[in-house]
């Protein structure tokens, strides 16, 4: 199957609340395949953990807003511009008219950060027109200043 790879990182953005840490929306044409999620911090020094799920919105999906969009990094320099949009430290976090799946209720790390590499034959598959969703679950207690990324194939 042909596929084209991108990044969708952020970067040393304050995080003091529940969010969408990163918010991947697959256009009307093509499914998207989710290879890699890691996320880090630098301000917190104690451990400590906090919930994150990674979730598949289907159906009508209204994008989360508060935070920013973010521009998907092609990983071969000659692929053109990706086909889905994504957003990232989205506070007021997105919605489904479907039934949420919750792919990997999770816990991140914050001492020692959070890396989520999927097995090829694991790998969540989006559908057009669905999301996929990083979501913080769990106030920090304390804000922190984190970046991260999630690795994404478009299948076509």
């Amino acid at each position: 199957m042909t596929q084209r790879v991108y990044a969708v990182p952020f970067k040393n953005v304050s995080i003091a609340a529940v969010q969408d840490i990163i918010g991947i929306y697959a256009g009307s044409s093509k499914a998207l395949e989710i290879h890699e999620i890691r996320l880090g911090q630098t301000s917190i020094t104690t451990a400590s953990q906090l919930r994150v799920t990674m979730r598949r919105l289907p159906a009508t999906v209204t994008s989360g807003s508060v935070g920013a969009a973010v521009t998907p990094v092609p990983q071969n320099k000659n692929d053109t511009a990706a086909t889905f949009t994504a957003r990232a430290n989205d506070t007021t976090q997105a919605t489904t008219s479907g039934t949420a799946l919750d792919y990997t209720p999770d816990v991140w790390n914050l001492v020692n950060g959070y890396d989520m590499l999927y097995a090829p034959e694991d790998r969540p598959v989006i559908n057009p027109n669905e999301a996929f969703i990083v979501s913080l679950d769990q106030t920090p207690g304390s804000s922190m200043n984190s970046s991260g990324v999630v690795i994404v194939a478009e299948l076509f």
